[in-house]
């Protein structure tokens, strides 16, 4: 059975939101690797300029405007230069985090980014839906996904290795009725503008029933 909320719209400045969880001088650092290391080898797109980047990261960080404080273990899937999980471990460095990133000149540069921020992370290289036992069932607290288009079987992968109540959160829009069945999890959405762009966001959470 599938519950699903939308909530009204809200307004977020991005500079604020970095602000506000204090990480302004780390989040530098991180960006200086990604242009650094994005001239060698394509991690975003050659166009992406620092100002790109801090919306980005703001934007990663938006769920738990929403949300409580997370704590405990989160698996991100598909990170890419690290969106979001790497902005989550350094605004909440208590997390434990375990990316999961198959291009292997991707996971070096996370490798290098954990290494350099001293973020509590573990790469996991490999397809998501291919990781078997590598992580361990009912374990995680979040999962995210930011840059991963779902369908049934990660879905359903997702929802194993979350605890009871936990909650994956998809940083788009989700269509409930585009899959035929879901496991039985509560779905809700928040929309809201970031920096003053007519671009109405959406960011689906999943809430898995205990």
């Amino acid at each position: 059975m599938i519950n699903s909320k939308n909530t009204n719209s809200s307004e977020f400045n991005a500079r604020s939101i970095i602000s506000k969880y204090k990480i302004e001088n780390k989040i530098e650092d991180y960006f200086h690797e990604i242009l650094k290391y994005n001239k060698k080898i394509n991690i975003v797109s050659r166009e992406t300029t620092l100002d790109d980047l801090l919306m980005i990261a703001a934007d990663s960080l938006i769920p738990f405007e929403f949300m409580l404080t997370p704590s405990g273990k989160i698996f991100d899937i598909g990170p890419g230069a690290g969106f979001p999980s790497i902005v989550v471990l350094l605004a909440f460095p208590d997390l434990q985090g375990f990316l999961i990133e198959r291009t292997k000149k991707k996971t070096a540069f996370l490798q290098r980014v954990i290494e350099l921020l001293k973020l509590k992370a573990e790469i996991i290289d490999a397809n998501f839906v291919e990781i078997g036992s590598r992580l361990a069932l009912s374990s995680f607290d979040i999962g995210l996904m930011k840059l991963v288009r779902p369908d049934m079987k990660l879905l359903n992968n997702a929802f194993d290795l979350l605890k009871p109540s936990g909650k994956f959160v998809y940083y788009s829009d989700f269509d409930e009725t585009s899959i035929k069945t879901l496991p039985n999890v509560q779905v809700k959405k928040y929309k809201y503008f970031l920096d003053k762009s007519n671009r109405l966001r959406t960011i689906t959470v999943f809430t898995r029933n205990s």
